[in-house]
C-alpha cells in the first residue's frame, strides 16, 4: 500500500516470501473461509454478528477480554469512551499511526466461460511506466477531476477463473475484481450522504474512474468489453460503509517504512493500555491477508502467553513426518 521508496524491505520480503511457493484459492470462493470457520465460533460457545457500526450505545457484551479487528483508529477513537482515549499508552499509539490511502475497486460481471473470453486464474499487476515513485506520487496530487487520467496502477483478477467449482455452479459466466487507489479527500463531500443516494454528481465521477480503469483492462482482456453484464464501482467511501474503513483505507493504517522502526514495532503491540483488550488484525502486523493473519497469531500468543510459532513450527514438523510414511 505504500511507493517503493517507503516501503521497508522486511515488508516486501515478508510478503515474497509468502508467495514463492505459490498461492491457493478456496474452492467455491473466499466466502467458504467464513462459512466453514463461524460454525467452529459458534461450537465454542461464541457468535459472529454484523450491521452494527453504531453498537457501542446499543449493547453491553462482557467478557474477560477482549480482541479488537476494527482497526487501531475504529478501537481507539469511535469504540473506546474519551477518558479511555486519554490513556498515554493510547496516545502513544495513535501518535504513531497515520490512515493508509484510499482504495477504489470495480466489479465486473461477464457473459462467456473463462475460455470465451480469455480470462485466466492469474493476478496483474499493471503500470503505466517503471517510475512507481513519480507515477502514484502524480497521481496522488492531481484534481479528482484529472485523477483517472493518472492511474498509477491497476490490480486485476479473475476470481471465477480461480475456483475450480465456478463452471458447474455459474456455467457460461465469469467475474473479474479490480484494485487501486483513490483519496478519500475526493469523495469526502458526500461522506454524509446515504449509500446509493450520493446523486449524480457523485456517480458521474465514479463513473468517470471506472472508465479509465476498464479502458486498460480491455487491452488485457479484449474480448470481454462487448460481454459485460454488470459492472459495479467502489470509492472510498465504498469502504467506509461496508468494511467501516475511516478513510476508505484497505491496507489499515500505513505500513511505510515509519511503521516499520523499533519504536512503533514496540509501541503498537496486541496489549494495549486497557486492561484485557487487545488488538489483531493487519493494523498489528503488516496490510493484506497474510499480515492480518500474522496478526492473529501474534495477539493469540499475548492471549494465551505462549508463542505460537513455536506451536506452528512443530505441527509443521508432525505433519511432515506423517506425510512422509504415507
Amino acid at each position: 500500500g505504500v511507493v517503493p521508496s517507503r516501503a521497508s524491505f522486511s515488508m516486501h520480503s515478508i510478503l515474497v516470501n509468502h508467495f514463492l511457493s505459490g498461492a491457493w484459492y478456496p474452492k467455491g470462493g473466499a466466502g467458504e473461509i467464513a462459512f466453514h470457520t463461524i460454525p467452529v465460533i459458534r461450537k465454542s460457545g461464541g457468535n459472529v454478528l454484523g450491521k452494527a457500526p453504531k453498537g457501542q450505545d446499543v449493547v453491553n457484551v462482557f467478557a474477560p477480554i477482549v480482541i479488537s479487528d476494527a482497526g487501531i483508529f475504529n478501537t481507539y477513537q469511535r469504540l473506546l469512551p474519551a477518558e479511555a482515549r486519554a490513556l498515554p499508552g493510547i496516545r502513544s499509539q495513535l501518535r504513531l499511526a497515520t490512515h493508509g490511502v484510499g482504495g477504489f475497486t470495480v466489479f465486473v460481471g461477464l457473459n462467456g466461460s473463462r475460455e470465451e473470453l480469455g480470462v485466466e486464474p492469474t493476478n496483474y499487476f499493471m503500470y503505466p511506466g517503471n517510475d512507481l515513485d513519480e507515477i502514484m506520487n502524480r497521481y496522488l496530487a492531481s484534481s479528482r477531476e484529472e485523477a483517472p487520467k493518472n492511474m498509477p496502477l491497476l490490480f486485476v483478477t479473475c476470481p471465477s477463473a480461480k475456483d475450480p467449482t465456478w463452471e458447474t455452479r455459474h456455467p457460461g459466466k465469469s467475474t473479474l475484481a479490480i484494485v487501486t487507489f483513490a483519496k478519500y479527500e475526493w469523495f469526502e463531500e458526500w461522506k454524509d450522504k446515504q449509500v446509493n443516494k450520493r446523486g449524480d454528481d457523485y456517480e458521474e465521477l465514479k463513473k468517470t474512474f471506472v472508465d479509465a480503469i476498464m479502458q486498460t483492462v480491455f487491452k488485457l482482456y479484449p474480448r470481454i468489453e462487448d460481454r459485460i453484464e454488470y459492472i459495479s464501482g467502489g470509492t472510498p467511501l465504498t469502504n467506509q460503509h461496508y468494511i467501516g474503513s475511516p478513510k476508505g483505507e484497505i491496507y489499515g493504517i500505513d505500513h511505510g517504512i515509519a511503521r516499520m522502526q523499533a519504536e512503533a514495532i514496540a509501541t503498537v503491540r496486541a496489549q494495549t493500555a486497557v486492561p484485557n483488550l487487545y488488538l489483531t488484525g493487519q493494523d498489528l502486523c503488516l496490510g493484506g491477508f497474510m499480515g492480518a493473519l500474522q496478526g492473529a497469531l501474534i495477539c493469540a500468543s499475548a492471549v494465551l502467553q505462549r508463542n505460537l510459532y513455536i506451536d506452528l513450527a512443530q505441527l509443521k514438523k508432525r505433519t511432515e513426518a506423517t506425510n512422509s510414511k504415507k
